[in-house]
């Protein structure tokens, strides 16, 4: 995927993006951008790089206000929910809580004034080629209830991830698989159209969308947190609780991770950072 060299806002636009953007300001009934109040400089590289899109800043929950025995205390956050295959191999950071807090403010406010269709993007967001977004999101059906339109794993799919997939299921019945069969059998994205497929197990959550029964799924999920923010959205895409699709191509990166080619392993300082 061609992409803007990743923390620069001055450079050119991809083929399309103005097309994409207009179709965008359109299609979705609010297009937000969770981003720290504090960040400055990365809200000045987003209005950059997001420039003709008809966005809103949310907020972030800020981890510097985060104490984490209240949290536990008033039930806003309780790990013990979360089921083994989805947890942190440590305590879930603060930073990752205010994260998945955030996220979690949307589907709130989605229910509240009753928003159809949400774009969320994070303020690390790097538009790729955006030419073909307006054609994959009209192939969804009405029924969708979350399109990742950009994450990581399992773009490509690879031998190697149907071979782990196959081993998965063999040692699921004996309980020798963090993944139960079912999970298993979601975890590599299954073809839709051709630029969509049923989601899989993705990591990110720097652009997507979602319906408001989406949002309702994703609030009760996550009431209290008991989920990182994308834990959560693979949570109910592999226990088949959620109607979810996948873009093909990855319509946008990361700064962080921009340039990572598909099929690439993810980083695991990224993952358990």
């Amino acid at each position: 995927m061609s992409v803007p060299v990743a923390g620069d806002a001055s450079a050119a636009p991809a083929p399309g993006t103005a097309r994409a953007f207009e179709f965008l300001n359109g299609w979705a009934d609010r297009i937000l951008v969770v981003s720290l109040a504090r960040a400055a400089e990365r809200r000045a590289r987003t209005r950059a790089r997001l420039a003709g899109l008809d966005f809103r800043f949310l907020d972030a929950v800020d981890k510097l206000d985060l104490d984490r025995a209240k949290l536990l205390a008033d039930g806003t956050w309780d790990e013990r929910r979360t089921p083994r295959a989805f947890r942190h191999r440590a305590e879930m950071p603060l930073g990752h809580v205010g994260c998945s807090l955030s996220h979690r403010t949307i589907y709130a406010q989605m229910v509240e004034h009753g928003w159809r269709r949400v774009v969320v993007l994070e303020d690390d967001v790097v538009p790729g080629a955006l030419d073909l977004l307006p054609a994959a999101l009209g192939q969804l059906p009405e029924s969708w209830e979350l399109c990742y339109l950009g994450y990581l794993g399992n773009d490509a799919v690879t031998p190697r991830a149907r071979l782990k997939r196959a081993l998965y299921l063999a040692l699921a019945p004996l309980g020798l698989s963090r993944w139960r069969p079912g999970e298993a059998l979601r975890l590599l994205p299954r073809p839709f159209s051709p630029n969509l497929r049923r989601a899989g197990r993705h990591l990110c959550t720097h652009a997507y969308a979602v319906t408001l029964e989406g949002a309702r799924k994703l609030l009760a999920a996550q009431t209290p947190v008991a989920f990182r923010a994308d834990q959560l959205l693979a949570y109910l895409v592999l226990r088949g609780k959620i109607e979810a699709y996948a873009t093909h191509p990855v319509f946008f990166d990361q700064e962080v991770l921009a340039g990572i080619p598909p099929g690439a392993g993810v980083p695991q300082s990224y993952i358990h950072g």
